[in-house]
């Protein structure tokens, strides 16, 4: 996936809220179809504070169906090859149910946008890709089904799956709507040519003044930034600054989320180092070098380094393919840690779908063992699954083991209902900064001001 931003939708949330209330009202909220037949028995996963949970939804598993059964499927179209191994998925889940058939319909352009008007008219697949910001909306409204019991009742516990993979799914008493279907995180992507003609050794175990260091030596500046060499591409995004203030030991939100921090002492230093590199010419912004993404600054070998997820690999080995590089940790901050950012989606299911126990089935094959293994071992993304961390994929493959280790110090790249203006606010702050207006800290205060101005205006205490 050449993308170099987390497969997230940019709707405004207070037509999330607008939308919620319009769900509620329509009768949204619901139990399960089917006949309930479960002992009542649940599970809970991590207690996500940033998610209402809903006043009504199934507490039991319903009864396995029985008869002729259709399934309709719904996510996003990603690469050709994705596509097949969605499909081949899908395939062999019906050759396991032979009374079951599945139809995916990939939905092509804004996709949460069009979930949306789906789940407003009711005309909603059973079975669908879930992103972090339609949980949010969904959950409180009582559109997903509860997974809790059905989990309970086949024995899956929340532990097999990365804790912090599983919260951006449960709501604030650990009840699970979604499953994690696959992942990624951050990593130092490094041209392993230009570190060895600059005489620099193997980064895994950096810190941020040897980061800084290191983008100085790799610095090759020629008569404009289109001939030049970087040391490292760092864009103005959120998305990638959130792992140096969670590096540093800062965070976005409050802990109940209503309350923006990223202003902390921790944030600013955190701040003034990631920009420091456009500000003192060691790194640059890709734009600069006539680049559309870090990513290809880092293929065209403007840049010595980056940070970026698994979606690089595939984008270099087509785009770049004799680009030699290497993939690292991201440095240790100053608290003695490192940090890094957590990207998912999930597989959900529909509380008003006719079929409840076959949708649970197929979420529950699709991020079960055989599956996930295909993912890994197709390149295309991480397993959920904390069985596969030592799979032997892995040994053969050490950078992306490198990726694999990061959901032990990563966060989700998710804060709840002021999520959006979040990620606008800060990033629009970290442009400011890069571009000599305004200090860190006015930055992220006046960045922290506005964020806690909207979540005053439209959330509820």
């Amino acid at each position: 996936m050449p993308s170099r931003t987390r497969r997230r939708s940019l709707w405004s949330i207070l037509m999330a809220l607008t939308l919620v209330a319009l769900l509620t009202a329509c009768g949204g909220s619901s139990s399960s179809g089917g006949t309930n037949s479960g002992t009542g028995a649940s599970v809970t996963g991590p207690k996500n504070a940033l998610v209402r949970c809903p006043s009504n939804t199934n507490t039991t598993a319903a009864s396995p169906e029985t008869g002729q059964i259709h399934l309709v499927v719904a996510g996003w179209s990603s690469t050709p090859a994705e596509d097949a191994l969605v499909k081949q998925g899908l395939q062999n889940f019906e050759k396991l149910h032979p009374n079951v058939s599945v139809t995916w319909t990939p939905i092509p352009g804004d996709y949460a946008t069009k979930m949306r008007a789906n789940v407003a008219s009711g005309n909603v697949p059973d079975v669908f890709y879930l992103q972090p910001p339609m949980a949010q909306e969904y959950i409180p409204a009582g559109k997903l089904l509860n997974l809790s019991p059905y989990m309970a009742r086949d024995h899956v516990s929340p532990s097999t799956y990365y804790p912090s993979l599983m919260q951006d799914f449960d709501c604030a008493d650990g009840t699970i709507f979604g499953i994690p279907k696959d992942w990624n995180s951050l990593g130092l992507f490094y041209n392993k040519t230009l570190f060895q003609q600059a005489g620099l050794g193997d980064p895994s175990n950096w810190t941020w003044d040897d980061l800084k260091n290191a983008a100085q030596k790799l610095t090759k500046r020629g008569s404009s930034p289109a001939n030049s060499v970087y040391g490292i591409a760092l864009p103005a995004d959120a998305s990638r600054w959130g792992a140096f203030l969670f590096a540093n030991g800062g965070q976005m939100v409050s802990a109940d989320g209503k309350q923006a921090v990223f202003n902390s002492q921790a944030g600013i230093q955190a701040a003034e180092f990631y920009t420091s590199f456009e500000q003192n010419h060691t790194g640059v912004m890709p734009g600069d070098v006539g680049a559309s993404w870090d990513g290809d600054a880092f293929g065209k070998q403007q840049v010595a380094m980056t940070l970026e997820g698994g979606w690089m690999i595939p984008f270099l080995a087509q785009n770049y393919p004799k680009v030699q590089y290497g993939i690292a940790p991201l440095p240790i901050g100053p608290s003695g840690k490192r940090g890094n950012l957590l990207y998912t989606n999930a597989w959900a299911a529909y509380s008003g779908t006719k079929y409840p126990d076959m949708a649970w089935e197929l979420i529950k094959y699709m991020t079960g063992a055989e599956y996930q293994t295909q993912v890994l071992h197709d390149g295309f993304a991480l397993p959920t699954l904390t069985s596969l961390a030592n799979d032997s994929y892995f040994q053969q493959n050490p950078g992306v083991k490198v990726l694999q280790d990061g959901a032990a110090y990563g966060q989700p790249d998710f804060y709840g209902v002021a999520d959006t203006e979040i990620h606008n606010d800060v990033s629009n702050a970290l442009q400011s900064i890069m571009l000599g207006k305004q200090s860190a800290a006015d930055a992220l205060n006046a960045s922290a001001q506005k964020v806690n101005t909207w979540i005053q205006q439209n959330v509820a205490p």
